[in-house]
Parts: C-alpha cells; sequence; structure tokens
C-alpha cells in the first residue's frame, strides 16, 4: 500500500465519459508482441529486417527480403497478477488463446533505376492483449471511495439538483444512496459535500476484468540501393477494442459496478532506414508518429447500497429525468506518443568456416515521449475543450519520455535448426520515481527453415511492475496498491516462400 497526491481535474457534467491519465499506458507502455522470431529476440529487430515485424518495427527491413512470404502466427498466455493493497495480497490466474500475426511481403527482385529490389508488405498485427484479471482488498484507515464522489460535486460546484442528475454514472448515485450528502451553511447554500461512512476501518474490495486488444494493420515498402542502403516507411492504422468489468465495494455500505468499452481507429506512420557499414555490420534508425485516434467510448455503472438493495443503475437514473439528453457514448481523439529507435546487429562468422556467418547480436534502444501524448476534443462545447486541455496539463505532470532497451541473439545450429535468445528492459513512463513500473522480459526460440517453409517457437517470459489507482482524491492522498504481474507466453508461426 501507497499513496500519493496527484493534481485531479476538476468535476464536470462531461466526466462521466472522462478519460484517464491511465489511458496513455494502454495505448503506449507496453512489450510489444510482434512475430515468433522477433519476441524470441525480445523485440530487437530494428536493424536486422527479413522479418515480417520489421513493417511494425523498422519498415526499411522490408528490404531484405530477396523472395516473397506468406506467415500466420498464434499464442497461448498465462497471467499471474499479484497486488499488495493496505498489506493485504491478492493473487489472480488467468489464460488466453490469441491470433498473433498474419501478413504477406511481395517482392521484386530486378533492379530498377536505383533499387537492387523492392518489396511490400501487408500485415496485421496483434500489438497489445488487453485480456487480464486482478483482484485486491484490504482495511483502508485513511479514506473512502465515495470520497471521490463528494470531491467531484465540491469541485464542480454542484447544486443538490445538480449533484442529482449530472454525475449518472458515479456521483449522483452516491447522492441517492445517501452515501454522499450536502453540507449547508447557515443560509441554506451548499458549502460542501462530504461522505456519509465512517473513515478509520473500512474493508475494501476490487475486482477488474479488462478485454480486447491492441491490434494494428500495416501498409510497408522498402527498397535497397546495391544492399548496401535500406529505405522503407508503412502506413499504420491501429483498431483498438477495450473494454473493463469494474467493481468496488466496501463492505456493509455498497459495491460499485461500472462496465466501460473503448474503440478506437486511427492512422500513423513509421519511417526507417539501414545501413550495411560492412557485411557484418549493420546500423538502424526508426521514428514511429504519433499515431491519431479516434475513440468513441460507452459506459454505465449500478449502486448497491443499503438505501437501495437491489441496486440503482445510471439507466435508472436516465429514466427519472429523461427530460436531460444523456449521450450513450462519447466521441474523442487521442495523439499518442511518438517513439525514436536507434539499433545496430553485429554478425559473427563460423570458426571454423569465416565465410559463412553462424548468427548475429542485435540491440535496440527506444526513446518515447509518453508527456507528449495529447488528447483532442471532438466536441464544440467549451467545458468539453477546458477538460481535454486540463487533461493534458496533467498528462505532462506525471509523465516524462524515457528509454527502453532490448537485445537479443541467434545462432545457427545443425541442419535448419536455429536458436535464439533476448531480453528488453522498459523503464517507468511516471515522473514520481516512488512509483515503481517496469516491464522486463526474458525470451528464447527455436527455428527450422527450409528453401520454402519455415517454423518458429518462441517463449516469452514478462515481469510487470506497476501502481493501481482504486480513486483518486483532490482533497487528500491518494493510495495505490503495488501491482506485480507476470505473463508466460507461448508463441508459434508458420510461413511459406514464393
Amino acid at each position: 500500500m501507497k499513496k500519493i497526491l496527484f493534481v485531479v481535474l476538476l468535476g464536470s457534467s462531461f466526466s462521466a465519459f472522462a478519460q484517464d491519465p491511465e489511458d496513455i499506458l494502454r495505448l503506449s507502455w507496453f512489450a510489444p508482441n510482434g512475430t515468433p522470431r522477433s519476441n524470441a529476440l525480445g523485440g530487437a529487430m530494428g536493424s536486422l529486417g527479413g522479418d515480417m515485424s520489421s513493417n511494425h518495427i523498422n519498415p526499411a527491413g522490408l528490404g531484405f527480403y530477396k523472395s516473397s512470404e506468406f506467415l500466420f502466427t498464434t499464442k497461448f498466455s498465462s497471467k499471474s497478477n499479484s497486488i499488495d493493497y493496505f498489506n493485504s495480497n491478492k493473487t489472480v490466474s488467468s489464460n488466453k488463446t490469441n491470433f498473433g500475426n498474419i501478413g504477406i511481403v511481395l517482392t521484386d527482385g530486378q533492379k530498377k533505376n536505383k533499387w537492387t529490389s523492392t518489396a511490400f508488405s501487408i500485415s496485421y498485427t496483434q500489438i497489445a492483449d488487453y485480456n487480464n484479471h486482478y483482484s485486491f482488498g484490504g482495511k483502508n484507515t485513511y479514506s473512502s471511495y465515495t470520497e471521490k464522489f463528494a470531491d467531484q460535486l465540491y469541485d464542480s460546484r454542484s447544486s443538490f439538483t445538480d449533484a442529482q442528475q449530472n454525475f449518472i454514472y458515479g456521483s449522483s448515485l452516491a447522492i441517492h444512496s445517501k452515501l454522499v450528502n450536502p453540507i449547508y451553511d447557515a443560509n441554506g447554500s451548499i458549502t460542501d459535500y462530504r461522505t456519509t461512512l465512517p473513515i478509520g476501518a473500512l474493508i475494501q474490495n476490487s475486482d477488474v476484468v479488462t478485454s480486447g486488444s491492441y491490434n494494428e494493420l500495416a501498409f510497408g515498402w522498402a527498397g535497397n540501393m546495391d544492399d548496401k542502403l535500406y529505405l522503407g516507411a508503412s502506413l499504420t492504422m491501429p483498431m483498438i477494442n477495450f473494454s473493463k468489468n469494474n467493481y468496488f465495494g466496501e463492505e456493509g455500505y455498497f459495491d460499485f459496478y461500472e462496465n466501460t468499452s473503448s474503440k478506437g481507429f486511427g492512422l500513423g506512420a513509421k519511417l526507417g532506414v539501414i545501413y550495411k557499414a560492412e557485411p557484418y555490420l549493420r546500423f538502424g534508425f526508426t521514428y514511429h508518429t504519433p499515431q491519431f485516434i479516434n475513440f468513441r467510448d460507452a459506459i454505465n455503472s449500478e449502486m448497491v447500497s443499503n438505501q437501495f438493495p437491489n441496486g440503482l443503475s445510471s439507466y435508472d437514473l436516465m429514466d427519472n429525468y429523461n427530460n436531460i439528453n444523456y449521450p450513450l457514448s462519447y466521441d474523442y481523439s487521442m495523439a499518442t506518443p511518438s517513439k525514436v529507435i536507434v539499433s545496430s546487429s553485429y554478425f559473427f562468422a563460423n570458426p571454423t568456416k569465416p565465410t559463412q556467418p553462424l548468427g548475429f547480436v542485435s540491440a535496440d534502444i527506444e526513446w518515447i515521449n509518453y508527456a507528449g501524448t495529447h488528447f483532442y476534443s471532438n466536441d464544440n462545447d467549451q467545458d468539453v475543450v477546458a477538460y481535454y486541455n486540463n487533461l493534458n496539463a496533467v498528462v505532462k505532470n506525471i509523465y516524462k519520455n524515457n528509454f527502453n532497451f532490448k537485445i537479443g541473439s541467434e545462432i545457427k545450429l545443425n541442419g535448419n535448426w536455429m536458436a535464439r535468445a533476448g531480453t528488453a528492459f522498459y523503464g517507468s513512463p511516471y515522473q514520481d520515481e516512488s512509483l515503481k513500473a517496469s516491464y522486463w522480459v526474458l525470451s528464447g526460440g527455436i527455428g527450422y527453415r527450409t528453401e520454402k517453409r519455415f517454423i518458429d517457437l518462441t517463449i516469452m517470459n514478462t515481469m510487470m511492475k506497476d501502481a493501481i489507482f482504486p480513486y483518486r482524491l483532490s482533497e487528500k492522498n491518494s493510495y495505490y496498491a503495488a501491482f506485480k504481474g507476470n505473463q508466460l507466453m507461448f508463441n508459434i508461426g508458420y510461413g511459406i516462400r514464393f
């Protein structure tokens, strides 16, 4: 159990669909999934090329293809999450089989003008898997979940009528359930909103189930000049489908259920170059533009309390106040962080046959501009615009720019077999050093390749540390739960060359 004070956005009637700073991490801070070969190498593919993952990492790598290729992959993941909250620990496990990649590379080996060869690729990859489940609970001696509703009503200077009608996905449910009450002065004016729950020994429990994925469709082109300089670009189309079922309760007082969904589609680009300084030495540089994504979010909530033992939902309030137009969904846009990748690969030869390469070592360093993430309103309403301006300011205060490091190696075995291993480290995106957050990936695999077909098998273990805020308060420190997650993934791919 930890605590930290955050700058909290002013409450507004639009906060029913308000975005959280954590949305940035869902779209940018994760260990990306690639092809089985790329995963086995820790994702260190920035200067290697010759793999379908080049279309999503450094498209210049497509220029190494001399023959066309079709690839299909799948994966199985097992996740285990352990969370410490007020000195109480809970562990939850889940399993999932997922689609991985599908794509094709078409090559033109005829020399045209300055190009020795060119390649075009269409590929579809699951970049991030959102299927997850975690729980936590403990005795909170400091605060109550209902205080976030009281803070919202006070910060927005809500009248009692507004408190009943304008926040149907949270604060209004708390008002009707008498979990939050207004405080009046001698003149009958509201001076504050406060929780009615006894702070000091509340037993809190939370259970969260998320599902969906971040997928990317990429159209890439690359060419090489004299097998020395490789240039490439890809147009990317991110496709996000995310849902979250969130439960939070304080024993003896209330149970709060919140279901949210978010669907997004956008555009981005990736530009890259690889230079083969020597037959055994390559350097790569890649720039990923921000992904500009349009989102449509929806939400519904229910509060079960002593006042409403059968539950009071946001739909009930919609029916009660049918003179108010409550939107069933809300649209906005987001520009994800940009990324720069600098990479290098060294190929070493067989000691007994110096002219034959035996394997390689490859390394990537990524720089990601988390603090540069930007939300945009799709509404001309000035209150909505002001909300997103405030949210962008909070993002700059919470997050920082950071580096990720990847290294991988492949060595040829007897016959057509290859062995691979890799590791990657993703540092904390938070400015606050007390928030211990990181990804550490350990991976390995084998590959079997013939002239026309190949198969790759990979095992990847991802260890994660993060901070989970069940709620944030504007008048008090916000406590967070220390999260430790472990994901073991088995990845298999089958490819055909033609």
